[in-house]
């Protein structure tokens, strides 16, 4: 089955590359080649994609705002091997999983902040409140990246980069609505001078949202969502040896959900509709300065970064329960720009997590120390990079990264490709979470102190292929993960809750083609088949194949057409399995004048009725528009 599976998924690859060869021998072969893409997440130093044995996604603020999405987790769904499933409406539980891994094992930072949630059960990144305000770009790097990220990067990291202010001033406002009462807001802005820029952004969307629920069992009640957020971005240069950087991100946001309820034997778990509410408030901040010593050949960053979450829950037959977890963070990293082939980046860092609800409050320390040698010579380049945390919890732990490539000359050819271990931390819930009483029926026993950690080895090896002058970009990988000790949740009255595993086997392909033929029109198509398993079953909501497709028309001046297509295979759940889905996307946006924008766009345009996850409802044919006006 396996062997059949993998033959499959190369056959579909190879019958839409067919007709895209044929297309690409017909389109211009003019001399004007596509500028470099630098990336800084995959080595935390600027570092060019021929550069890189890591497989990379690059999402830039043109690419979102052409797809017109408001939320970073719709701009994460186009990513080759990345799946993202949110239970029900706007605003309901985001899980992202990157090669197959788990949600926690995904790493999200926010201009250099970690977003994730330090009183979740796994302390991982949810990102139902993220906006896609002001992002200058996302960088996507998949593979274990633990050398450089620490706990949490098994699966790879998501870094999201908003946009620094410029000397010129300038502002904008956008208004848009839509389908199910919605509303949205933006203004921005951002000023400076030779020294300091500074860029503002505030936003606010409304909506009455659908059933979290699914309405096929009869639940019609419409959960609504609001969200406030707000963004500060300061770049200061006070000397030619010190730069000063500072980011601050608030958001706070209001939930209505449907909980779960039992039938009238009182013995059978569904999904009903009521009122539940969570009330969130989020806020991450950071606060740095950049030494250039030596001519700019030593740079040595020293910082302090604040992540803390805020959730009071009501559930209509459960209660008030209040959660608060905060994460914060001081480093320092050495970047040595040896020579014209050798750069070094050193660094430690101390990071301290803590956790606090209604009957616990826990907190724990990680120490760290890292260092990694990027050598490039010629057509050839490699990252080798070593890391050993201290934790309180499970004590001390090494990883390491090897990540080589090669670009043959006659061809443009890259091969690349990488190995590395991970590890992710238990959570302070899964280590001490209190006991649950539920009187007559037992009880469930949480927290396991005597937890290990989840560890990880990962290879990947890639082929990416430029042709008519880097118009036409072909890129297919391979890559495969071995979890050990993964922790699961045992459920059984009276038994011990959070417990490691043997673990769990990923593997897959993922491919990608960028054609960009003439100024008028430009697509993207990716295609990703994984295969998961732990003790013999298939992981939950993870598809074997996942397809997209985006493509961008200029038919005129000032028009841009999108239209933005995910296929979605069958993949188990909880309860059942769930059927293939395909949902397709269509935008559009005219400059009316130089200060004056309209847009619009249609969700599910083919009205597809679909899960993302069991029992849980999703959006019918939805459209959307609005209005941009820039001084």
């Amino acid at each position: 089955m396996q062997n059949s599976m993998v033959k499959l998924s190369v056959l579909i690859f190879a019958l839409y590359l067919a007709p895209l060869n044929a297309l690409a021998d017909a389109s211009s072969t003019e001399e004007t080649s596509v500028l470099e893409e630098i990336v800084v997440s995959a080595t935390r130093a600027p570092t060019p994609v021929s550069q890189l044995g890591s497989s990379v996604t690059v999402i830039t603020s043109e690419e979102i705002e052409a797809r017109q999405q408001m939320q970073v987790i719709d701009v994460l769904r186009n990513v080759p091997g990345l799946s993202v499933v949110q239970t029900g409406a706007r605003g309901g539980i985001v899980s992202i999983f990157i090669r197959g891994t788990e949600n926690r094992h995904t790493l999200v930072l926010v201009d250099g902040v970690e977003f994730r949630d330090a009183a979740q059960t796994g302390a991982n990144a949810d990102l139902r409140n993220l906006t896609t305000d002001n992002i200058e770009r996302i960088e996507v790097v998949r593979g274990p990246q633990s050398v450089l990220y620490g706990s949490d990067a098994i699966g790879g990291v998501v870094n999201i980069i908003t946009k620094k202010g410029q000397k010129q001033p300038t502002g904008y406002v956008s208004l848009e609505a839509g389908a199910y009462r919605t509303k949205h807001g933006v203004a921005g802005g951002s000023f400076g001078n030779d020294h300091v820029t500074t860029s503002i952004t505030v936003s606010g969307t409304e909506t009455d949202g659908f059933s979290t629920a699914r309405e096929e069992d009869g639940n019609n009640e419409d959960d609504g969502y609001e969200n406030k957020s707000a963004g500060l971005k300061i770049n200061a240069t006070p000397s030619q040896i010190l730069d000063l950087n500072f980011n601050l991100h608030l958001s706070t946001s209001q939930q209505e959900s449907d909980g779960f309820g039992y039938d009238i034997d009182g013995n059978s778990k569904t999904l009903i509709d009521n009122l539940d509410t969570l009330d969130t408030d989020e806020t991450t901040g950071r606060l740095e300065g950049i030494f250039h010593f030596l001519e700019d050949r030593w740079r040595m960053a020293m910082g302090g970064s604040y992540s803390g979450v805020e959730r009071e829950t009501n559930l209509q037959y459960g209660g008030e329960y209040d959660f608060k977890g905060t994460i914060r963070k001081y480093d320092v990293q050495n970047t040595f720009f040896v020579n014209d082939q050798n750069t070094v980046v050193a660094g430690v860092e101390t990071e301290t997590e803590t956790y606090e609800d209604n009957a616990l409050e826990k907190r724990v320390t990680n120490n760290a120390i890292y260092l990694q040698e990027q050598f490039a010579a010629g057509n050839f380049a490699a990252a080798v990079g070593i890391r050993y945390d201290a934790h309180d919890a499970f004590g001390g732990i090494t990883t390491w990264r090897v990540a080589p490539t090669y670009t043959i000359s006659a061809t443009g050819t890259q091969i690349k490709g990488s190995v590395g271990t991970g590890f992710k931390a238990p959570s302070l819930y899964q280590l001490y979470g209190p006991d649950i009483d539920y009187g007559d029926w037992g009880y469930y026993v949480v927290g396991n102190e005597n937890l290990e950690p989840e560890e990880s080895i990962g290879y990947d090896i890639g082929i990416e292929q430029p042709l008519f002058n880097k118009h036409l970009v072909i890129a297919v990988s391979w890559f495969w993960n071995d979890i050990d000790n993964l922790i699961d949740y045992n459920d059984v009255v009276n038994s011990v809750g959070y417990y490691n595993i043997s673990g769990a086997r990923t593997q897959g392909i993922e491919s990608s083609i960028s054609w960009h033929p003439c100024d008028y029109f430009n697509m993207q198509l990716g295609y990703t088949y994984t295969d998961i398993e732990t003790n013999g079953e298939q992981l939950y909501r993870r598809p074997f194949h996942k397809g997209t497709t985006d493509l961008n028309f200029y038919p005129i001046d000032n028009l841009q057409i999108n239209l933005n297509a995910i296929y979605v295979g069958e993949r188990n759940d909880t309860s059942e399995k769930l059927d293939a889905y395909t949902l397709i996307n269509l935008a559009a946006s005219y400059q009316v004048c130089k200060n004056v924008k309209v847009f619009g766009r249609i969700e599910n345009l083919l009205d597809e009725e679909y899960e993302e996850a069991a029992g849980y409802g999703t959006a019918d044919l939805s459209a959307y528009a609005g209005v941009k006006l820039s001084f």
